[in-house]
């Protein structure tokens, strides 16, 4: 990797890239996430991301635009993105169009996290280009004037700190301000303040507004490309900006030979891009998918995949997945485990490539399926007589919960991905828990557990702590005799200063429960320091 967000947000990495006119991708990484943000001559194209709420099929379902069960009949279970598109458009669940605007809705989801981290590592690489024909361009104006308006005060002051830095307007303007950027009050009054090129003090001065509301709405104008900076920092060496320059994107339809010694751009696909340097989560993709039902969820395809999917599908795996990889980074209980995973994928291959075996497979599916459901009406016969020692048992838990709080048990996909979403918050791993655990809260958003732990998980990032106190507040709403969520919540108010709500949910809290532990450590410290 080339730097640090910290040091160069995502912002104004874009931003000199684009004016740049540069191609190449950008490579993310913060924790176990990793990300790709791919340009053609300055122009951003697609952003893509390792984390499973972004693949292009989570980005389907919320849209809501196709009925989960004619999705699931067709999208099935570690498939990647690229199948995905193509089972898509050959069920006829999408065209072709309406393909390329999903696509353009994943990348710009994808690019909306991105551009909130403040930490992490990136690297820029111009020798790659996107293969296929995800090349999708974005409103990167757009996206960055609201970037901009969201970062910290203190990062905004650092950047624009040098009152003697010339501000000029930018060539075409007025014309990006009327085609689309979206400004605000401010800021579109403090672009028609630079006239002519002009000292940042002396734009101070005739903007006649306060020096902090200016310098933030100079660094918006700057990064939406609506005015120039006689200084701006430049991230990237000028050897990358030549050779980034020097290296026009090369078609996707268009093959490069393989001339021995010759250098080309290397093209990737978006399943590559996602799982790009990230070996851990590589193993635990191969040992998930060793450990699926069927060998066409094991290769990530359709039950109606032609063999060339198949074939395809399986040596895109090999490519990233393969034993071979991870030797240097697992030890040797960890490796015999890696290998019997791979073997499982080789078999599944060598089943499904051959069309007998193909045949004799599916007649074995078709058999359990059709007796699955007797076996489900002989558990429940047996499990007649436990009922109600079960419902005894959950009968205190549920005491406090309303009724409204509980209308039913939460679909087994939500309540799959809370739980790897409490496990990522356990890790620390913030970005992760918040993506599982927000999916979780959007399958079922009247789970209360949810709403306060995806409120937790937002929380831990300052850019999203208003919208963590929502949550944690619909939480309250839906259980209000849960006297640990007025507990978080109050947590939430005294680490951003508003001390009295804090006491007064802490309050709520020991109403509740005054046995509560932490309510009462942390009303005691409140009162005790205020």
């Amino acid at each position: 990797m080339d730097g640090q967000l910290n040091n160069h947000s995502l912002a104004e990495l874009i931003h000199e890239i684009s004016d740049a006119r540069l191609s190449g991708a950008l490579r993310l990484a913060r924790e176990r996430v990793r990300a790709v943000v791919y340009f053609d001559a300055g122009q951003l194209i697609a952003a893509l991301m390792n984390l499973r709420p972004m693949r292009l099929v989570e980005v389907l379902r919320r849209s809501g635009a196709v009925q989960a069960a004619r999705l699931d009949g067709v999208v099935r279970e570690g498939m990647s993105d690229e199948h995905t598109a193509v089972a898509l458009v050959r069920s006829g669940v999408l065209g072709e169009a309406e393909l390329k605007k999903l696509q353009r809705r994943q990348s710009s989801e994808v690019l909306y996290e991105l551009l909130r981290w403040s930490e992490g590592e990136w690297g820029f690489e111009p020798r790659v280009r996107l293969a296929g024909g995800h090349r999708l361009p974005l409103d990167t104006p757009q996206f960055l004037v609201e970037a901009a308006r969201g970062l910290p005060r203190e990062t905004v002051a650092r950047r624009m700190a040098d009152e003697d830095e010339t501000i000029s307007p930018a060539e075409g303007a007025q014309e990006k301000a009327d085609g689309g950027v979206q400004l605000l009050p401010a800021e579109a009054f403090v672009l028609s303040r630079v006239y002519a090129p002009m000292r940042l003090g002396e734009l101070f001065a005739v903007s006649g507004l306060p020096e902090e509301e200016t310098r933030r709405a100079v660094y918006v104008l700057a990064l939406g490309g609506l005015l120039e900076r006689g200084r701006w920092p430049h991230a990237l060496s000028e050897d990358v900006r030549r050779e980034a320059s020097a290296r026009p994107a090369v078609p996707a339809e268009e093959q490069l030979p393989k001339v021995a010694g010759a250098r080309h751009e290397a093209q990737e696909t978006p399943a590559e891009a996602a799982a790009e340097s990230d070996p851990r989560a590589a193993i635990e993709e191969l040992i998930e998918r060793a450990s699926a039902e069927t060998f066409y969820m094991t290769l990530g395809v359709a039950r109606s995949a032609q063999p060339d999917e198949i074939k395809h599908a399986y040596y895109s795996l090999a490519r990233r997945l393969h034993p071979d990889r991870f030797r240097r980074d697992a030890d040797e209980p960890l490796r015999q485990q890696i290998d019997a995973a791979f073997a499982k994928v080789a078999q599944a291959y060598e089943t499904l490539k051959d069309a007998g075996r193909r045949a004799a497979y599916d007649l074995k599916l078709s058999k359990q399926h059709e007796a699955a459901p007797r076996e489900r009406a002989g558990d429940a016969v047996r499990q007649t007589g436990q009922t109600g020692e079960a419902s005894a048992g959950a009968r205190d838990a549920d005491a406090a919960t309303p009724d409204g709080a509980r209308d039913s048990a939460p679909p087994p996909d939500a309540e799959q991905k809370f739980q790897q979403g409490l496990a990522a918050l356990r890790r620390d791993d913030a970005a992760l828990a918040r993506a599982l655990l927000g999916e979780a809260a959007r399958l079922a958003p009247r789970q209360a557990r949810y709403r306060a732990h995806f409120g937790l998980a937002l929380a831990r990032d300052k850019a999203t702590r208003r919208q963590a106190m929502s949550e944690l507040q619909s939480a309250i709403a839906l259980d209000t005799g849960n006297a640990s969520y007025y507990v978080m919540l109050a947590e939430l108010y005294a680490e951003v200063g508003l001390r009295r709500k804090a006491e007064a949910e802490l309050e709520r809290a020991l109403a509740l429960d005054p046995a509560h532990d932490a309510a009462r450590r942390l009303l005691e410290e409140l009162r005790r320091t205020g």
